[in-house]
């Protein structure tokens, strides 16, 4: 034992700075109120993690993006009982393990001294940090990409095609991961080839890279396989090139966020939401109904005819791009780095903003003075080159984020360190005239790096209280929901999704007319938002005001008609006026535009009961709780069916499941008590309810009324 650790004593001390550094930020980070309330990206592979787990292991659908994060989190998830805590500890796991890599890759083309440098400084490297123990693809993605490109190194002139299986293997792992990893395939083959000169045979020049490449293919193809067999198109790995090219090259883009004229993005719109939406605006487009292939082949051609079409404007807005790649400030698309940095003290010390914009201000530049220095070793460090050179297109051509280009780091690290041991052993020389001329590159790109241009360089302050809001919402913490909105509204007045949530959370709370301010002021802000019109309809039917209700639903559903809660609402509308026919036309409808919405067929379920339609309604309330958990008043309307069909057993335990979910909601203990009075003669189990429901309620007078009656019966 000792001798190992004497053998590796650098690796574990370079995993264990890792470990720890990432341990302390992880503990700290809890303090976070959105810890277990994933949002956006992260809750996307969450609830795809979930689904997984959940039975739905292979999918009805193509795969939107690389698959692999997703079912390696559903593993995870069941190792650690779904603990997002223990999720993300055994994450920092893997990142420490790519610490070790980036040693590891540092040693072998420098020298141990340069990884040691370059192993501590990717421990300690605040951004990655920040990314690996967030439920995302970087994680795993860095992991792959370096130990791919350490076995490519390790076994370069080596002729063991098992171990060239096993290198491409690794790549085409990190493939499905992330696919635009794929650009730099070809150099890698290359690079392999030229790595067998000394061989004579051509063809065992060409089989290393052939037995390479069919590595990497073996995931790769065994996702297209899963496509075909799932959806009858042969996707090579996801569906959502086609409309992130677009996102990245179109008349609104900007380059750092996700705009497009066709779509409204707002500052909550789900990851789900958003694949239906492109869907939808393509299939407007075209006119008809398209594949998951066929949309992503229509937004790469709008993508290509844009370029085409607006030549300047591309050059302009990629230009733009790849300068803000190189600058060190870091654009979050997630959550708000700077800002996040109030829950980790660790995280304040890794991360800064003055007077550079630490690390990336200060790896950038380090690191392109090495890549300078190392020019006349391009050869031995091809691959390095590639990496840092070859990737930056496959983030520019779509969107630049401080995650997008985490990539490119390590080896930005390995150069930046050489540039440090190269400066100082040129002073040790006292080689003045290269020390000025590499001292002086290194300032004027510091100097250029660590300013904002354009669009980019400020905290979207505006945004982390935005998503506080929604994760206190979901927390049920009303209170400090109503303070975050407010908060959010101070920096942007004018964001329409932000008035109407805080509209809605008012409606929530009874405060009707404040409510319908906000409301109003939504669509002041935005008039053709259909969720505010929907809300106003909300408002007018709780003061028993139909005939406006309606107006608004219909105004809600005319602007948009996938809204399917505008349609339930009027359904509920013509229930309340026992227009049955129409009540269940309108639910349809809702169930039509939304199969998976469980709440549409709790509604035909009650509809049902109020026709006395039983076996129709027990199946709609059935198919409902396949797909979400009933609402307390769901489970009173279906217990009201076994109640109306003899079945006492059945409706006692939906009563007492609702009670289970709402121990105020009046009407359940209520049926509870006719139950008991009516099967079995279970009177005192019915005083016993009737006396709970009159505690809280002494008003209600239909249970004051039976009481007395099972009173006079004794």
């Amino acid at each position: 034992m000792t001798e190992f650790i004497k053998k590796h004593k650098w690796p574990l001390i370079v995993f264990s700075a890792a470990f720890l550094l990432r341990l302390i930020y992880l503990l700290q980070y809890r303090s976070n109120p959105a810890f277990n309330y994933p949002m956006v990206d992260e809750l996307w592979h969450l609830n795809w993690a979930r689904e997984i787990i959940g039975g739905n292991f292979w999918g009805d659908e193509a795969y939107f993006r690389g698959p692999l994060y997703p079912y390696l989190l559903a593993g995870f998830l069941l190792v650690t009982g779904k603990s997002l805590f223990l999720v993300r500890f055994l994450q920092i796991i893997i990142a420490s393990f790519s610490a070790i890599m980036v040693f590891l890759l540092g040693r072998r083309v420098f020298s141990e001294k340069i990884g040691i440098i370059s192993g501590l400084a990717y421990a300690a490297y605040g951004t990655i940090i920040f990314y690996e123990t967030m439920l995302l693809i970087p994680v795993v993605f860095i992991f792959l990409n370096l130990l791919a490109v350490y076995l490519l190194l390790k076994h370069k002139g080596e002729y063991n095609l098992k171990r060239w299986l096993l290198a491409g293997l690794i790549a085409g792992l990190s493939a499905i991961a992330r696919p635009n990893i794929l650009i730099l395939m070809p150099f890698f083959l290359i690079w392999i080839y030229f790595g067998f000169t000394h061989f004579k045979e051509i063809k065992k020049r060409l089989l290393v890279p052939l037995v390479y490449l069919l590595g990497v293919l073996i995931p790769v193809f065994s996702v297209t396989a899963r496509n075909l067999a799932v959806t009858g198109e042969a996707i090579l790995i996801s569906s959502q090139g086609g409309v992130n090219l677009y996102i990245g090259n179109n008349p609104d883009t900007e380059g750092l966020t996700m705009m497009m004229p066709e779509i409204k993005l707002n500052e909550a719109l789900p990851w789900d939401e958003f694949t239906l939406a492109t869907r939808e605006a393509a299939e407007r487009e075209v006119g008809h109904k398209l594949t998951a292939g066929e949309e992503s082949s229509f937004w790469t051609g709008k993508a290509i005819d844009f370029i085409i079409s607006n030549p300047i404007d591309f050059i302009g807005i990629t230009l733009k791009k790849t300068l803000y790649f190189v600058l060190g400030f870091e654009n979050s698309d997630q959550t708000d780095i700077y800002q996040s940095r109030v829950y980790s003290s660790l995280s304040s010390i890794l991360i800064w903003k003055k007077p550079i914009y630490f690390p990336f201000g200060l790896v950038f530049p380090l690191g392109l003075v090495g890549m300078i220095l190392c020019w006349k070793k391009r050869r031995e460090l091809a691959l390095f080159y590639v990496f840092v050179i070859g990737y930056v297109p496959t983030v520019v051509l779509f969107l630049v984020t401080a995650r997008h280009r985490l990539t490119v780091i390590p080896f930005l690290i390995i150069f930046g360190a050489y540039a440090v041991i190269a400066l100082g052993e040129m002073i040790r020389k006292q080689n003045w005239k290269k020390v000025s001329i590499y001292s002086l590159i290194f300032i004027i790109v510091l100097i250029f790096t660590n300013r904002t241009y354009f669009d980019i360089g400020f905290e979207n302050v505006f945004q982390t209280h935005f998503n506080l809001a929604l994760t206190y919402e979901r927390q049920g913490n009303l209170p400090a929901a109503e303070k975050e909105y407010r908060a959010a509204l101070q920096e942007y007045p004018y964001s329409a999704t932000t008035l109407n949530n805080l509209g809605n959370l008012l409606y929530r709370t009874g405060r009707y007319d404040e409510a319908l301010t906000y409301f109003q002021k939504s669509i002041g802000a935005e008039p053709e938002f259909a969720d505010a019109y929907n809300n106003i309809g909300l408002i007018y039917e709780a003061r028993n005001d139909f005939e406006n209700a309606e107006r608004y639903y219909r105004k809600a559903a005319e602007i948009d008609p996938r809204l399917h809660q505008a349609y339930i609402n009027l359904g509920d509308i013509y229930l309340s006026k026992k227009e049955y026919a129409r009540a269940e036309e309108y639910y349809r409808d809702a169930m039509q535009i939304a199969p998976e919405v469980s709440d549409v067929y709790y509604k035909i379920g009650a509809l049902y009961g109020r026709m006395q339609k039983f076996t129709e309604a027990e199946e709609m309330f059935h198919h409902g709780s396949e797909l979400g958990e009933p609402r307390p008043i769901d489970c009173v309307n279906w217990g009201n069916i076994y109640f109306s069909t003899r079945r006492p057993r059945e409706a006692l335990a939906l009563y007492h499941r609702a009670i289970s979910r709402d121990s105020t909601f009046t009407q359940a203990y209520f049926n509870l008590a006719v139950t008991f009075a009516n099967y079995g003669n279970q009177s005192d189990s019915a005083r016993v309810y009737l006396n709970k429901l009159l505690r809280a309620n002494p008003d209600f007078q239909p249970a004051r009324e039976l009481l007395q009656r099972l009173e006079g019966g004794r």
